[in-house]
């Protein structure tokens, strides 16, 4: 748990871009789900080709990922602020539960999300997965941190009420090390 230098592309820390992130409603084996802003903060690290056929070339986003549950999270979080969507879109007409964001599986949704509040997408689809943001670490930080709406009974939600769209993922099967961030940090 300590600093590392990443690069980000100089497009997303541009103040006059749009950042619309176009996000997938899915379970995710390292940080149990995915919303809009894992979507860009992740997308954001630079990514070198490759040199040579079959070597792979130099990536931050593995700095991103870096510290394991407990850093991912907190990295996300920390990041948020600078590397926000803002505009955050997230496709749930068919979802992904189980062990994505590769090896899921289909969930017949029928639910898109759309917000200029990422936080408040982004709580929106932890809810109708079933998950709310209690158990999605970057989430609870940055709405501990106000960086957008989180309480679900201050977003306005236009259509069918919310709770006629819940459906219950099937998480990824190591949950307990994925809500290991939510332990006190162990002295090493």
């Amino acid at each position: 748990m300590r600093p590392h230098p990443c690069r980000i592309s100089k497009m997303m820390l541009d103040p006059n871009s749009f950042i619309i992130s176009a996000a997938k409603l899915k379970t995710h084996f390292f940080v149990v789900a995915t919303f809009s802003l894992k979507n860009v903060v992740v997308g954001s690290a630079i990514k070198e080709p490759s040199p040579a056929k079959g070597v792979m070339g130099r990536s931050d986003k593995f700095i991103i990922h870096g510290g394991g549950t407990r850093g991912i999270h907190y990295n996300l979080a920390a990041l948020a602020p600078r590397l926000h969507p803002h505009l955050a879109v997230i496709d749930g007409f068919e979802g992904m539960e189980g062990e994505g964001p590769v090896d899921g599986t289909p969930v017949d949704h029928r639910v898109c999300v759309v917000s200029t509040d990422w936080l408040a997408a982004d709580t929106v689809g932890a809810e109708l997965m079933g998950l709310g943001i209690a158990r999605v670490g970057h989430l609870t930080y940055a709405a501990q941190a106000g960086l957008g709406q989180a309480d679900l009974n201050k977003i306005e939600i236009l259509g069918p009420p919310l709770k006629d769209h819940i459906k219950a993922y099937k998480l990824p099967a190591d949950m307990e090390r994925l809500l290991s961030w939510q332990k006190p940090l162990q002295n090493a």
